[in-house]
């Protein structure tokens, strides 16, 4: 499953970041905090949730490790079972506000996204802690319960070290063995279909775009393809200009051109317009699309509404100036600012 390309984090976090929203929204409309039992069915797939667990579980390790004192015997069999009595007791209280649980959640679901269409980065960029040499196996293998997508992968690659009789492992031996396992199952990674329905449940999610193609060596003269929405912008303004030019359409033809104006985006949209921008732009997230179009609303021009735009969708890097969509919600902005504004066709597209 792990195709050839660059991953695009960008697109990763920003849809993480879109889910998120949609999930607090409905998970917290009954009160102001959460506990341990409204985690595990927080969300479809359960991953996203076991993720959640492992990061508040390992957050939760770190804070118990700093109660060690020199002058105690905290290895003391009566230590140890009234510590594990103690987290056990804790463990059935947890309560999260939204504030605490967002970014928590977010990164269980960059994670979970890693794990399902990326696997081998997940392995080896989420189970090994950042900047540690060497880790004991059974602080890989204590890991294992908080996975479930693949979990065979990691089961497979634990045995290979217990087979050795391995207590501790190096960095370096924990790279080489994912390495080794992941040439022989390249074909056997879980399949990613039910997944992406289940996620699309509450996002739209488009996989192809979390994976950047392989460049091709460009030809002389070839037209560079934009790879992301500010050089998207950029090109639309040079290409239209280029065919206002091809069809001799001067600027006064353009400031005669009598435009519709708009005086407010959102109270001007039909339903049909508002489902098509929220589905096909906003990924499902009609919380941030009003939001977006009342900060627009708010511009004083042209220019300013179009930066607003950039700067505040969550999945601008996903967008095409090609689609119908977007070149429907360009042609709204400028017939809102349409008396302060550019000639339509004149467009400051950002360039930040």
């Amino acid at each position: 499953m792990n195709k050839k390309g660059t991953i695009n984090r960008d697109y990763i976090k920003s849809y993480s970041a879109s889910y998120t929203n949609n999930i607090l929204d409905t998970a917290f409309k009954e009160g102001p905090y959460l506990q341990g039992n409204a985690l595990k069915k927080l969300c479809n797939p359960e991953q996203i949730n076991y993720n959640l667990l492992k990061a508040i579980f390992l957050q939760w390790e770190a804070e118990v490790n700093k109660l060690q004192n020199p002058y105690f015997d905290h290895s003391a069999p009566a230590v140890q079972n009234a510590l594990k009595t103690y987290m056990e007791v804790l463990s059935r209280h947890i309560n999260l506000d939204k504030g605490s649980l967002r970014p928590l959640l977010q990164q269980a679901v960059e994670e979970t996204l890693y794990q399902v269409f990326c696997p081998l980065y997940f392995f080896e960029n989420f189970l090994w802690p950042p900047e540690i040499g060497s880790l004991m196996l059974d602080e890989i293998t204590k890991l294992k319960r908080f996975v479930r997508i693949n979990q065979a992968f990691l089961k497979e690659l634990i045995a290979q070290w217990k087979e050795e009789d391995k207590t501790e492992i190096e960095l370096s031996e924990y790279s080489s063995g994912l390495q080794r396992l992941s040439i022989q199952w390249d074909q056997k990674w879980e399949p990613t279909d039910d997944y992406e329905t289940a996620f699309s449940k509450v996002v739209a999610l488009h996989p192809q775009t979390i994976w950047k193609p392989e460049i091709e060596p460009r030809s002389e003269g070839a037209k560079q393809i934009p790879n992301n929405v500010n050089q998207q912008f950029t090109r639309e303004v040079v290409s239209l200009n280029d065919t206002l030019q091809k069809e001799h359409i001067t600027l006064a033809d353009q400031l005669n051109k009598k435009v519709e104006h708009v005086d407010n985006i959102k109270r001007s949209l039909n339903i049909n317009q508002k489902f098509r921008f929220v589905n096909e732009l906003y990924g499902g997230n009609s919380n941030e699309f009003n939001q977006v179009l009342e900060k627009i609303d708010q511009c004083k021009n042209y220019g300013e509404a179009i930066k607003t735009l950039d700067d505040n969708s969550s999945l601008r890097s996903e967008w095409n100036m090609e689609t119908p969509a977007v070149k429907e919600l360009i042609d709204l902005v400028s017939k809102r600012f349409s008396e302060s504004g550019p000639a339509f066709g004149e467009h400051p597209f950002s360039t930040k």
